[in-house]
């Protein structure tokens, strides 16, 4: 998780599962003036800002800023280097936002997500970028030692993802995985034209796109059940990793909270393996690990809106729900799957 403490110093901590403090990294910060490019002149200069840390499993944790959105940064809680990823666009992009009259400091980074490829085990990012109104996408292939550089890729097969809500997007075995958004069109026209539960994906290793159906439970729901509205459906679904396998979240409130395992990718088989009771099934409530044991444990927001929460523990075997630890910012966590007795 991230931390900012009473002297502004931002950073990275890393806790046990007990909630136990097992070290702390400050962040170096960093000072960026952007300068307008119809004058030349400096517009104003930003400096500080609060990290968030990217939800990814592995022995990096990768992390931006929340104000300066462009500047990730990928931690190796081991040594305690890290290395900055590049912030600004390719020169191809650059030249078509000038062609557009479109300034470069008004486009968003929407979502940077972190994995590493199968094969290689090198680590590459996908950022995806809303420019007006399309998504881009762009991948960079880093190590310790090598920064690399951002490549323009294919665009996402729909603008309709959810890159700026982080619990819709989950990297699975060097796969990024976006939740498709079928309500906004929906919301506009009346009609379904993305079925619900539809998933983007972007193989880390081939670089291409992809598109998988979702449960076919979960594409019916609404029909099935006459008490449910699709602008529910949309705030009930989100994805996980667990055991290495994707799993598509439907938290049906104060009722359940059904946990769809991909099974098959080719054949796009989904299994619900787990539902869980009335007592987990909280809003703003989403999987993040899962142990042999049997016990889950979920980040949960606060009801209210803002992201602060908790990590909360749920035991299949005894059926108890219980704190870990305080979140400050619910959707800024990650697992540290590194060696411990390094740090």
């Amino acid at each position: 998780t991230a931390y900012h403490d009473d002297n502004g110093i931002n950073g990275v901590e890393i806790s046990d599962l007990s909630g136990n403090v097992v070290k702390r990294i400050p962040s170096a910060g960093y000072e960026v003036v952007p300068v307008s490019g119809l004058s030349g002149d400096v517009e104003r200069q930003i400096k500080g800002d609060s990290i968030r840390v990217v939800r990814a499993r592995l022995d990096r944790v990768c992390f931006n800023w929340k104000f300066y959105s462009w500047a990730f940064s990928v931690l190796n809680p081991a040594t305690g280097d890290s290395i900055a990823l590049p912030t600004g666009f390719l020169m191809e992009l650059a030249h078509e936002l000038e062609v557009e009259w479109t300034k470069e400091w008004h486009c968003r980074v929407a979502l940077c997500a972190f994995g590493q490829v199968s094969s290689t085990r090198e680590y590459k990012a996908l950022r995806v970028s809303e420019i007006r109104d399309r998504k881009v996408c762009e991948v960079i292939t880093f190590d310790d030692a090598n920064h690399g550089s951002w490549r323009r890729k294919q665009d996402p097969p729909s603008p309709h993802i959810f890159p700026s809500r982080s619990m819709r997007c989950v990297v699975v075995d060097g796969v990024v995985y976006f939740l498709k958004d079928f309500y906004s069109n929906y919301s506009k026209t009346g009609v379904i034209t993305i079925e619900p539960g539809s998933v983007a994906s972007c193989n880390l290793e081939t670089e291409e796109w992809g598109v998988l159906r979702g449960p076919e439970q979960v594409q019916s729901f609404v029909q099935e059940n006459e008490h449910y509205t699709y602008i529910k459906l949309d705030l009930q679904l989100e994805l996980a990793e667990l055991n290495n396998c994707l799993v598509m979240v439907h938290n049906i409130y104060s009722i359940s909270i059904d946990l769809w395992f991909l099974t098959d990718f080719e054949k796009g088989i989904w299994v619900k393996k787990y539902s869980m009771p009335s007592q987990v099934a909280r809003p703003f409530t989403n999987p993040l690990l899962m142990l042999d044991d049997g016990r889950i444990f979920f980040s949960e927001a606060n009801f209210f809106g803002d992201r602060e929460g908790f990590l909360r523990c749920y035991d299949l075997k005894n059926d108890t729900y219980t704190d870990v630890l305080q979140l400050k910012d619910s959707e800024s966590i990650g697992i540290y799957e590194g060696s411990l007795l390094s740090i």
